[in-house]
């Protein structure tokens, strides 16, 4: 038995030595054309659109951002230092004051953001925030993160 492992082992090395460089090897190549640069790719093009259900638009580059989940939809809307959050409660319970902090998209440095006068926010029913930030541009912000209570609900989406 002892000597049937060994031999599997050897033959496992081999394979790996020989196989794998070669397997490597084949991807790069595979990964430029003869003139050694990246192929061009074109991309696909639809005669309309596909737009998500429920979507808020805005100006590209702007500070509104919206986190959807099973009944909670919060609007988040920043601009030099202040804003307005929206909760819309439709989650079935009542949910805990929100609050939010933002990442600097340069560093990745977390950016606490305050919510003025805090409130729980009851089911069925819409609460709306004043809101701040310091230290940090709109242009700047490279992620906006929903806190619920304690409980961190995830990232909003950049609209």
């Amino acid at each position: 038995m002892r000597r049937s492992v060994t031999y599997h082992a050897r033959l496992m090395t081999r394979f790996a030595r020989v196989v794998v460089p070669a397997a490597v090897l084949v991807a790069l190549a595979a990964c430029t054309n003869d003139a050694g640069t990246h192929p061009s790719v074109s991309p696909k093009t639809s005669s309309s659109p596909a737009t998500p259900v429920g979507t808020t638009s805005a100006p590209a580059g702007t500070g509104v951002y919206v986190y959807q989940n099973a009944g909670l939809t919060a609007t988040l809307d920043l601009d030099a230092g202040t804003g307005t959050l929206e909760i819309e409660n439709d989650t079935g319970r009542e949910l805990a004051a929100p609050s939010f902090y933002l990442l600097d998209a340069r560093d990745g440095r977390r950016v606490p953001g305050s919510v003025e006068n805090p409130a729980p926010t009851p089911d069925g029913e819409t609460s709306d925030f004043d809101v701040s930030f310091s230290g940090l541009e709109v242009r700047n912000i490279g992620l906006a993160v929903l806190l619920i209570g304690h409980d961190n609900f995830g990232a909003f989406v950049q609209q």
